[in-house]
């Protein structure tokens, strides 16, 4: 039976000590979760603070907690980067991503799969938290974007 995230505590509680996640990044792919949110015909960027893809626009998203379902997972990164309760839907894209800038001069090895997500409501604000400094809303696909990201706005109706 999957975890079930109750509050901040319970998650912090899951989080792995930091120079064991270290070795596990130097080590193992990391399962990842990313959501592509909907509204009003257009999907969600963010530009990233963190390495890997420090700058880029990317859609928002992150780990997969010991014990929590991939669903829980979009809907957390959804509230905990950006702010809005979403609706969670299928998975749009899957697909794995090498960066040799990760976290703390680790390289990286994810395996991503990204979720179609839309808001609970029409009237929600965005609410960035401090891994991300901007965000835009796109209806069509930027050209500049890393293919991952592409594949998911693809995934999300967009051309």
């Amino acid at each position: 039976m999957p975890f079930k995230e109750s509050n901040a505590a319970m998650r912090a509680a899951r989080l792995i000590p930091q120079d064991l996640y270290n070795q596990i990044l130097a080590n193992l792919p990391i399962a990842c979760v990313d959501v592509a949110i909907v509204a009003r015909g257009a999907v969600l960027l963010v530009r990233r603070n963190d390495p890997p893809a420090r700058g880029a626009w990317w859609v928002p998203g992150g780990r997969v907690l010991k014990g929590e379902m991939m669903k829980d997972t979009a809907h957390r990164k959804a509230r905990e980067e950006v702010g809005i309760e979403c609706h969670v839907g299928p998975i749009i894209h899957t697909a794995e991503t090498i960066f040799a800038d990760g976290p703390r001069d680790i390289p990286i090895h994810s395996i991503n799969s990204c979720f179609f997500l839309y808001p609970v409501s029409p009237d929600f604000s965005i609410s960035l938290d401090r891994h991300h400094q901007d965000f835009r809303w796109v209806n069509t696909v930027p050209r500049d974007l890393h293919p991952y990201v592409t594949r998911c706005l693809v995934g999300a109706g967009l051309e």
